[in-house]
């Protein structure tokens, strides 16, 4: 396959490779048909579009290259966390109006707690929702009022898996306290409570 100085993808007749593999699969036409340099690209570009498919193949087949199921719930998690990603946690009252000056993403709160959980490799969080939590009406505070979000507070829900060996409510325990402290010190919003479950064990 001749190229150009000119330009990495013009051959040399003048026309450009992107032509040669936008008709692969259809079969040399007119010029392709004569031209020593189409033909030679179209034979490299056969070459390759092979060995691509056979990897490809071996990939899909490969039980040893087949991502377990923490790989996949990490990617869903990061999936869903770019679904999420508009939303916004208030760090102060909303005015009249409803909107609050300072906001954070849900996803800058749910990649601080993942980062607390990361410090524990017998325990591999899987799923994790923040919402925001309505506070208790009080004389001071009328119940409508109480029905909008407490800017300074969250709820945590966390979905783990744990080693077969681990002493479970220890962990948890841990865990709970490494979260709270982590969104407490990183993001400066109270945490009303952290709920955790134990789903599944991911070394028996």
């Amino acid at each position: 396959m001749a190229l150009t100085a000119a330009s990495s993808t013009q051959l040399s007749c003048g026309r450009d490779i992107d032509q040669v593999w936008d008709r692969l699969d259809l079969g040399p036409v007119g010029h392709e048909l004569t031209c020593p340099y189409c033909r030679a690209a179209r034979a490299d570009l056969q070459e390759l579009a092979q060995v691509t498919r056979q990897l490809r193949d071996d990939d899909a087949n490969n039980p040893d290259l087949q991502p377990g199921p923490a790989v996949l719930d990490r990617i869903l998690d990061i999936a869903r966390s770019e679904v999420r990603r508009g939303r916004r946690l208030p760090l102060d009252r909303p005015d009249v109006h409803g909107t609050s000056a300072n906001t954070i993403s849900e996803q800058a709160v749910t990649a601080v707690v993942r980062r607390a959980g990361d410090r524990n490799a017998q325990v591999q969080i899987r799923r994790c929702a923040i919402t925001t939590v309505p506070p208790a009406p009080t004389p001071e505070r009328p119940t409508s009022e109480a029905r909008d979000p407490d800017p300074a507070a969250v709820a945590v829900v966390l979905r783990v898996s744990v080693a077969h060996d681990l002493a479970i409510a220890d962990a948890t325990d841990r865990l709970r306290e490494a979260v709270i402290t982590a969104i407490t010190q990183e993001v400066g919003v109270h945490v009303s409570g952290v709920d955790i479950s134990v789903e599944d064990i991911h070394d028996a």
